[in-house]
């Protein structure tokens, strides 16, 4: 009789059988989920390796992904073996936004993220990322790895972050589907996609057009279907994001510089010896010096690409645009900076202009060859 009983007493409870296979699956799932967690976390094991985590949002291939890369082996023969810094491209572990937040909280070591996405908390980027305030390329490398750049990435240390370095995202121009725009009367009505950022939907308004804040994933689709008759980018990604395709002009306006920029918790950080900190510092610079030429090289490879696709790149007088966007820095309608720090943003404004202007002054005037010729 015992068999049956056996039998009896199994089938008998169905629903216990199932908790205790849920509660089973479970308590093994956590297991590993904690198991990996150990694994992935930086903390000093028996062999003394750290191990740092790096997210961001751009593909492989791009040259900010590249320079990454540089920076790991570089990290990694510095510091004897003893530093690994393990890079997670595409949204691996989340928009730039989460990444951003994730090294805040000391979920991840390292993000990489847009000035454009911390301008709100950094009102200083939002100086930065104004329309026109750099001249040229030259320009805006001598502030960034200047005394105002340094200034302004320690300005994260109030947001529980490292300001490491940035890296160059190219200048920002006007591409449109079938409008031409040569002067800032062109842009009147002109339904153009913006960043979501402080900077970026004023900067259009003030020239005119009709800011349309779109998420990056749905801007091809935008252009295609005619939500939005324009958007506005660097070479490079006008490429990637395949809007050569829809969009057969390209302006250069060259209106912002955004660059993105290398964050690291400070948590993290302060953990580090001097000399671990002075290792991260120099790979980061040797990474940037790097990823600055990549950069050049891809606008080049990616121009040649679109021009080739029937696209018209367009040589615009920018000094109209430069004129009109200067509300941007006044009281008023245009006006971003904040009210109660617009007296110290627009001195920063001010300084950020000056760098380089004696060096240019310096300079001596190109010889004239025929009047050369005539002496």
């Amino acid at each position: 009789m015992s068999e049956p009983q056996k039998t009896h007493k199994t089938m008998s409870n169905p629903v216990s059988w199932w908790i205790l296979n849920i509660l089973t699956t479970c308590f093994i799932a956590m297991a590993v989920a904690a198991f990996a967690i150990r694994a992935a976390r930086p903390s000093a094991q028996s062999s003394g390796v750290r191990v740092f985590r790096l997210g961001h949002g751009l593909a492989p291939e791009h040259p900010v992904h590249q320079a990454m890369l540089l920076m790991a082996d570089r990290l990694k023969e510095l510091s004897g073996g003893t530093m690994v810094l393990q890079i997670y491209p595409s949204g691996q572990v989340g928009s730039e936004e989460d990444c951003f937040k994730q090294a805040q909280n000391a979920q991840i070591e390292f993000a990489k993220c847009s000035a454009a996405v911390i301008d709100g908390s950094v009102p200083e980027f939002q100086v930065v990322g104004a329309p026109f305030i750099f001249r040229d390329t030259e320009h805006f490398w001598d502030v960034m790895n200047g005394e105002i750049g340094e200034s302004i990435l320690e300005k994260l240390d109030a947001l529980n972050l490292k300001g490491v370095c940035y890296f160059d995202a190219g200048a920002r121009s006007i591409y449109t589907t079938n409008r031409i725009v040569k002067t800032p009367d062109d842009m009147k009505g002109l339904k153009i996609r913006t960043q979501t950022s402080t900077i970026a939907p004023k900067s259009m308004k003030v020239l005119g057009a009709a800011p349309t804040p779109i998420s990056w994933g749905e801007l091809f689709t935008a252009l295609q279907q005619g939500t939005v008759d324009a958007a506005e980018n660097n070479i490079p990604s006008f490429v990637s994001g395949k809007h050569f395709e829809i969009c057969t002009h390209f302006f250069f306006t060259e209106h912002q510089r955004v660059p993105d920029v290398l964050v690291m918790s400070k948590v993290i950080w302060d953990s580090l010896t001097p000399e671990q900190q002075g290792w991260i510092k120099q790979a980061a610079a040797e990474a940037n010096a790097y990823q600055r030429k990549a950069w050049l090289e891809s606008e080049k490879e990616n121009e040649i690409i679109a021009k080739n696709s029937g696209v018209e790149f367009v040589e615009v007088d920018r000094a109209p645009f430069v004129e009109r966007s200067k509300a941007i820095f006044e009281d008023g309608e245009y006006g971003f900076l904040p009210k109660e720090r617009r007296p110290e943003l627009q001195e920063l404004a001010r300084r950020i202009r000056a760098v380089g202007l004696e060096k240019k002054a310096e300079e001596p005037e190109p010889q004239d060859p025929l009047k050369k010729k005539a002496e």
